[in-house]
This record gives C-alpha cells, structure tokens and sequence, in this order.
C-alpha cells in the first residue's frame, strides 16, 4: 500500500504545501519533506489510534518539519497552516471522489467492498484513482491562487499617488 499509494500521495501532498504557500521548491528540501511525511504518516497509521487523530498529527508534522525547513516567517506560518488543512480537505474530497467513482462503476455494496478490502494490495489498486483526483484538485487550487494573485497585482498596487 505505501508503494502504490502512500509515496505519490506524499510527494504530491509536499508538492500542494509548496504551492499554496508560493515557496519555491529546493529539491533537496522537498525530497526530505516528502519522505518525512511518507515515513511519519504510515508510522502513525501503525499506532493503536482513531483515523481522524492519525490525519491530525500527519499534518501537524508536516506543517513543522515544513516550517523547521524554510524557517519561515508568521506570515508563512500562517499560509502553511491555512494550506495544510486545505490539503487535508483536498484528500478527503479526492477519497470521497474515487468512493463515487467506483460506486457508479461497480454498485453501492460492490463499490463499498472494494473500497474497504482486506487485501492491501487491491484496496490500493482501487484508491489509486483517488490519487489522481488529489492531483487534479491540487492542479486546480494552483491556477484558482495562481489567478487570485494575478487579479491582487492588478487591482492592489499602491502607487505613489495612493500610496501617501
């Protein structure tokens, strides 16, 4: 399951906390990122506590491990905040997404059984569309901020004569 479906999901989770922040990526910096997620979050999926609670703490270390990496400003710290809890809300909304494809494709209860199989490997063969849709949606915030901070430039610059 990590294979299949926990590395992109890392690497694409860092990539959107990049984004939405507006940092610019330093390879080193966003490898170490991604495989500290990676490992962090399918470390505390191993841990005797509730779904809910797992996500909580995977993003709270990423939020810090991302703020210890750039040493950001309050600012940033604020965005980062703000992004990783986007991105939460993005997966859930991706997870939901692919529980409505495969409900369509193969029936409620069929849909359901895929969904929550026992067999690691075929619930990550089956949530791998899931993926696809996080990055899509990841895609889609990107040029929603992309054309916000396009739209901020035009209508918010202060001139001289404004500015006094």
């Amino acid at each position: 399951m990590l294979l299949i479906k926990g590395i992109p999901e890392g690497f694409l989770y860092v990539l959107a906390l990049h984004l939405f922040t507006r940092t610019e990526i330093d390879r080193k910096k966003y490898i170490i990122l991604s495989m500290t997620f990676i490992v962090s979050t399918y470390t505390i999926r191993l841990l005797p506590i509730t779904l809910g609670v797992n996500t909580v703490v995977s993003v709270l270390i990423t939020m810090v491990t991302f703020q210890i990496a750039y040493r950001s400003q309050l600012s940033r710290v604020v965005s980062t905040i703000v992004s990783a809890i986007v991105i939460a809300i993005l997966v859930a909304l991706s997870e939901v997404a692919n529980m409505l494809v495969l409900t369509i494709a193969f029936g409620a209860e069929k849909g359901q059984e895929l969904f929550n199989a026992a067999d690691d490997l075929m619930r990550s063969v089956y949530t791998i569309p899931s993926t696809a849709f996080f990055a899509i949606f990841i895609l889609l915030g990107y040029f929603v901020i992309k054309a916000y901070g396009k739209r901020e430039k035009t209508h918010g610059e202060v001139s001289s004569i404004s500015g006094k």
